[in-house]
């Protein structure tokens, strides 16, 4: 049996305070680790600080302390813009800072987007630029299913990985060694994406090693709690438990989080942690 750890991305709890005391407060309510944001524009953005090694270095050393580790990570995105050379020049090295910083962290695992209009061939050609700093930093990436939005229906539409046949033939593509999938819940039940999280659980098997975990209604990309939507969990963590899945719990629920009062936080983040504790129960029995 693995030994399955909760977690949740960072980027949600910027009000509560810095990465340290995020950190605490995670580890206060019982967390076993956290999902590091590094998004474009996030307040605590250690990536773009000038010692920025240094800076990760005694962010480590201070959750080993208090007993809690970074299970994965999130580089900034969009990955990739068409036809945007500049930009994509500046954000290639500020996800290999992030790469970078993971690696110090001591995470497996970096969530970076697929660009979300390429193909599945686009995008291994932009993977593919990473490889030799994967090998180096010992860390993997992951691919998450992505959407895009139709004005005129009003629901999502087909983007990179968004759905599951799309998603299987991005990883095909890249060495397992270096690439893996983190399968986003809540895009994969918007309707108009012709798939769903079961599908993705069935069709990516043993390349699913990572998933963020949210609640929508069904149409919009909302983040909130598991519960607090309509997504049928039960039945995503019997295809979790039957398929083997063995990674870890993380949530990326933060609009949830961000719709209370800041002094509520500490306990919104305990009923988050709970119903980690019972999804762990549901897979690991």
């Amino acid at each position: 049996m693995t030994t399955r750890l909760i977690s949740s991305e960072t980027e949600s709890f910027f009000r509560f305070g810095n990465n340290f005391e995020i950190i605490n407060m995670f580890k206060t309510a019982g967390f076993d680790a956290y999902d590091f944001s590094m998004f474009e524009g996030g307040i605590n953005r250690l990536i773009d600080e000038d010692d920025y090694k240094k800076k990760a270095s005694d962010l480590k050393k201070y959750a080993d302390k208090q007993g809690i580790v970074c299970n994965q990570a999130h580089a900034p995105f969009p990955t990739v813009r068409v036809n945007e050379q500049d930009y994509n020049d500046y954000i290639f090295q500020k996800i290999l800072r992030a790469l970078e910083v993971a690696s110090i962290l001591g995470a497996k695992t970096v969530i970076v987007h697929p660009c979300n209009n390429y193909t599945a061939e686009q995008n291994a050609e932009m993977y593919q630029r990473f490889l030799p700093y994967l090998k180096d930093l010992g860390v993997k990436i992951a691919l998450e299913n992505m959407w895009n939005w139709d004005k005129e229906s009003q629901f999502a539409k087909a983007a990179a990985c968004s759905h599951h046949n799309d998603f299987f033939k991005h990883l095909n593509m890249l060495d397992e060694k270096y690439f893996t999938a983190c399968l986003d819940i809540g895009h994969a039940e918007m309707k108009g994406l012709e798939t769903s999280a079961i599908e993705m659980i069935n069709t990516l098997k043993g390349r699913l090693t990572n998933i963020h975990i949210h609640d929508n209604n069904l149409i919009h990309d909302l983040h909130q709690l598991p519960y607090t939507g309509y997504i049928d969990f039960e039945q995503i963590l019997h295809a979790l438990k039957i398929n083997n899945y063995q990674g870890d719990i993380t949530f990326e629920a933060n609009n949830f989080i961000s719709s209370f009062p800041l002094e509520l936080y500490p306990h919104a983040v305990k009923l988050m942690l709970e119903t980690g504790k019972y999804f762990k129960k549901q897979l690991d029995n």
